[in-house]
């Protein structure tokens, strides 16, 4: 994977009936050094109302849910930053964003 002061953290969060929260990211390599602004520019065209999305659908890992019946399964975007710290994904940023 790509090693780059130019990586970026995608920061989401699902937040069940009750308004627990729980908070996930994941570090994508940027080789095309598309900035956090861009980046969060882009994808919040592709979101549910700007900012709901479905991680199965995007390869976003899971939180456990507690009670699937009262459940939603999407996710809130939270934004893109620029990151020094290495991928967690095979997946590009550019490929990433276009899954969606």
């Amino acid at each position: 994977m790509n090693v780059s002061k130019n990586n970026l953290r995608f920061e989401y969060l699902y937040r069940d009936s009750g308004n627990y929260k729980q908070f996930g990211q994941i570090i994508l390599s940027n080789p095309n050094n598309i900035g956090a602004e861009k980046a969060t520019e882009k994808i919040r065209e592709k979101l549910i109302d700007g900012e709901f999305f479905y991680p199965l659908e995007v390869g976003v890992p899971q939180f456990n849910v507690f009670d699937f019946d009262l459940e939603k399964d999407w996710y809130e975007f939270i934004k893109f930053s620029s990151t020094e710290e290495n991928p967690s994904e095979v997946i590009n940023a550019k490929n990433f964003i276009a899954k969606f």
